[in-house]
């Protein structure tokens, strides 16, 4: 399908091009996966090219807009009193979209892709379901919990999905996901306290961090690793993995980035 949808946009179409044609046979595996992911998602919500395109740069271009304000003031939109939502249909389609015509963010899913061993598994602030989608022939035993997900994350994850939420009740969980959601909190350190203290012995989180990336519903800026490391290893966690993802399509030069972590208890 995003062959179909970057031919309605030039801008697209080259994006796409200029990432897709350095891939290796298992990244465009995950690619092919991403993209199905898209469709599915599409015919959920009536959507077809054009309107993909569109929703994509409803949120495109207010992230290129907080992107050239957060150079000249270095703050994040709530903190300008600028938090003006994006609709969800808008918002999912970005997060999808963006997995699959730049690099970085197609980076987490590819790690996401290379995880092993997921017996019992918690998805908390599970988005699209995409994350869900990728893993669906690892998993047969997880739950979902996302307060602010459309719809569609009932029909990829059914009952296991809760629009709700997670309140730190259930320890049995072998494998734990917070993928882009420590800096949408406005206390992340509180809830990665309170994640450990729910955690059984030698179980794992996989999370993310995200340095100068001022989304509209960004409360948390990840500024420093070193700072990050020393006040998770504080709670207890220990770093089995980390990777450094750089954004590579930075125009604005705010040294944009991601983290992506294994952290085990």
């Amino acid at each position: 399908m995003i062959a179909r949808v970057v031919k309605k946009d030039k801008r697209l179409f080259y994006l796409f091009h200029l990432f897709s044609k350095y891939l290796k046979p298992t990244q465009k595996k995950i690619l092919k996966k991403i993209d199905n992911f898209l469709k599915i998602y599409s015919k959920f919500h009536n959507l077809n090219e054009k309107q993909i395109v569109k929703n994509y740069f409803i949120f495109l271009n207010r992230y290129i807009d907080d992107c050239k304000i957060f150079k000249n003031t270095n703050k994040y939109p709530y903190q300008l009193s600028k938090k003006k939502n994006v609709k969800r249909i808008s918002y999912e389609i970005a997060l999808i979209l963006s997995c699959l015509i730049t690099p970085h963010r197609f980076s987490i899913m590819e790690e996401i892709c290379k995880l092993k061993n997921l017996k019992k598994t918690l998805f908390i602030g599970a988005g699209t379901g995409l994350e869900i989608f990728l893993l669906n022939d690892k998993i047969k035993n997880f739950k979902a919990y996302d307060k602010g997900s459309s719809n569609f994350l009932y029909k990829i994850a059914k009952k296991k999905f809760k629009k709700e939420i997670y309140k730190f009740n259930d320890n049995q969980f072998d494998t734990i996901f917070a993928i882009e959601l420590l800096e949408h909190l406005k206390k992340p350190y509180i809830f990665l306290q309170n994640l450990y203290s729910s955690m059984k012995k030698s179980s794992r989180l996989v999370c993310t961090t995200a340095k100068n990336i001022p989304q509209f519903d960004h409360y948390y800026n990840f500024k420093s690793k070193i700072d990050f490391e020393k006040k998770i290893k504080k709670i207890g966690y220990k770093i089995e993995y980390s990777y450094l993802i750089n954004h590579r399509y930075d125009m604005q030069k705010i040294n944009s980035n991601n983290i992506f972590y294994i952290l085990k208890k």
